[in-house]
């Protein structure tokens, strides 16, 4: 029964941090179709390719780095040890957009209906990737974590806290030559109701996956 049991929690463990990564990929494939598509970036993403201006450092070696230096302002904010899920996602996301970018697989247009429909289903694909990392609950990203704890030390509300870092990253960013556009505005208003419609898909996922764990004290009906 106890060998049962650790099987089944060491498949779901395994299958679990298998979607964390998938979702984190998903997420950085998004993002760099974003950046092929050459009619702006999210708001994040202005701040790192303005910073990849000014440095010799890829796009996703400055993603990484910026990743781990929210995470560290952070703890040292609240002193309270990061989730592994939490640096896990720090450091994957700038090591997959390397591997995407520099695999020059993404393809590029000239026209510009299919650039932007191109930036669209990047947003489209952020979005499922979001959802499929916060669904498995392994821990927040680092602007999320960052988010909650500086909404809590100045009072205010989390909506208004994401919204001044969002602002921020971006006016950085811009003027660091990042590029803003209208895929910019774009990614405002879409990536979160895309999240959303993903996040409740899997979701449900998640929960069946659990769900399908055998407890020690549960009997097998066949």
């Amino acid at each position: 029964m106890f060998k049962r049991f650790h099987t089944s929690w060491l498949l779901r463990a395994t299958l679990k941090w298998f979607l964390f990564l998938s979702g984190l990929f998903l997420l950085a494939v998004g993002s760099s179709i974003m950046i092929t598509a050459n009619l702006g970036v999210s708001t994040w993403d202005v701040l790192h390719l303005g910073l990849q201006n000014k440095t010799p450092l890829s796009v996703g070696t400055v993603i990484l780095l910026v990743g781990l230096l929210l995470v560290l302002v952070k703890y040292l904010l609240d002193r309270v040890r990061p989730q592994v899920g939490t640096l896990v996602n720090a450091i994957f996301v700038g090591v997959f957009m390397n591997l995407v970018l520099g695999s020059h697989l993404l393809p590029s247009f000239s026209a510009v209906w299919l650039n932007a429909a191109w930036l669209i289903f990047g947003i489209f694909i952020i979005g499922m990737g979001a959802g499929l990392y916060v669904a498995v609950g392994y821990g927040a990203g680092p602007r999320d974590g960052l988010t909650l704890t500086l909404a809590d030390r100045f009072g205010t509300s989390i909506r208004m806290m994401r919204t001044i870092m969002e602002i921020t990253a971006c006016g950085l960013g811009w003027l660091l030559g990042g590029p803003v556009f209208f895929g910019t505005i774009l990614s405002i208003f879409l990536i979160g109701p895309f999240l959303q419609f993903w996040l409740v898909y899997f979701r449900r996922m998640i929960a069946a996956i659990d769900a399908g764990v055998v407890r020690p004290n549960e009997q097998k009906i066949s």
